[in-house]
């Protein structure tokens, strides 16, 4: 299903000033992705359509809601001694740790901002909110820092959402290119959270197949969708036709928040998808209409998307999709294939869809009713 609204709807970013403390050097993970972002939401004609507000450091209780106490001081003390990795793709410097909290703080400000009215100056949130943040949360997993993550910020913000806000569902929707492992772990076992996730498949970090489904009274509540490489556009909305929307729709949340790594792009050099700008753009209109149809708030945290040429297009064709006004989606990097006419990816798409949607019509059988 895919829900509309002609209402207007507003939407903004929360800005992590001092991201660059998270020093990473030449790593894909680094500060230029997000610079190259806000520069051009700055220069550019929207500016006055968006509601900007500023991160916030979460405190250490906010970060236990998901965490482990061990890991939190693990990564503490990683910083103090840094530069050091932690593994083979994950750095932290001695700006790590305050940066981290910061950004999971800004997940959280995006949540107040958008679940009632009175959190703004204006007195009325916005409809959805961007956290423009870094490092990547989808990752870490309640004990473990992995795939250049520390803290699974979507994780905490939904939490804090439930334990704070009062709010008793919350859908975590994760387009990232990779399988958000993290949060699947930290929630695996929880009704309360409805997880899904759009990846690549197979790639790092090698989860996600279609069979994983949660476990003991979570098992229904966590939703894979492995796309087949070379999956585009036409896909990915078709997915979220077909599956995610009528699983979200039976689901029923108070609130969705969007793990948006745009690293599905067909010029990012991490994946082998063609996702456009385009398809982001109907990726994130149909999302914020899902929302809207429901009045509920939408919250996005930034996740991957590693190249800094083309993710500020990418971004802000997210924006104008949560709002509905419009964007240049022209995209010289698309190729034929991206519209899904035709091509052996395609044909596998159709085949691993039914596949997704046999695995999961026992726990939402009111989704797939022909």
């Amino acid at each position: 299903m895919n829900p509309e609204t002609s209402e207007p709807r507003s939407t903004g970013v929360v800005l992590l000033p001092g991201h660059e403390q998270h020093e990473t050097g030449r790593h894909p993970e680094n500060a230029a992705r997000i610079d190259a972002v806000i520069e051009h939401l700055e220069g550019g004609p929207d500016r006055e359509r968006l509601t900007v507000l500023e991160a916030r450091r979460a405190d250490e209780q906010d970060i236990a809601r998901v965490h482990t106490p061990a890991h939190i001081e693990l990564v503490h003390d990683h910083a103090v001694a840094g530069p050091v990795w932690i593994d083979g793709d994950t750095v932290v410097s001695r700006g790590t740790y305050e940066v981290t909290m910061r950004a999971a703080g800004a997940a959280m400000v995006a949540v107040d901002a958008v679940c009632g009215p009175g959190e703004t100056a204006d007195g009325d949130g916005p409809d959805s909110l961007f956290a423009l943040i870094r490092p990547p949360g989808h990752h870490a997993t309640t004990d473990r820092a992995m795939g250049f993550c520390m803290f699974n910020h979507a994780a905490v913000a939904a939490r804090y959402a439930q334990q704070v806000l009062g709010i008793e569902r919350v859908a975590i929707l994760d387009w990232d290119v990779h399988h958000g492992n993290g949060t699947q772990d930290i929630f695996e076992s929880d009704p309360s959270v409805l997880f899904v996730s759009l990846h690549q498949w197979p790639l790092y970090p090698g989860s996600g197949w279609l069979d994983e489904v949660g476990s003991g009274e979570g098992r229904g509540f966590t939703v894979n969708l492995p796309m087949p490489p070379g999956s585009g556009s036409f896909e990915h909305a078709d997915a979220l036709d077909r599956v995610v929307l009528p699983i979200m729709d039976e689901f029923d949340p108070g609130l969705v928040i969007v793990s948006a790594g745009q690293d599905g792009y067909v010029a990012d050099p991490l994946s082998s998808q063609e996702l456009t700008v385009a398809g982001y753009n109907e990726m994130a209109a149909k999302t914020a209409a899902f929302a809207a149809a429901r009045g509920i708030g939408l919250v996005a945290v930034h996740e991957g998307g590693y190249n800094p040429e083309t993710l500020p297009t990418l971004d802000h064709s997210i924006l104008a999709g949560f709002a509905g006004f419009s964007s240049v989606l022209l995209d010289p990097w698309a190729r034929d294939t991206v519209s899904g006419a035709g091509g052996a990816a395609h044909e596998g798409w159709a085949e691993r869809r039914e596949q997704i949607e046999e695995s999961q019509r026992t726990f939402w059988p009111g989704a797939f009713r022909s």
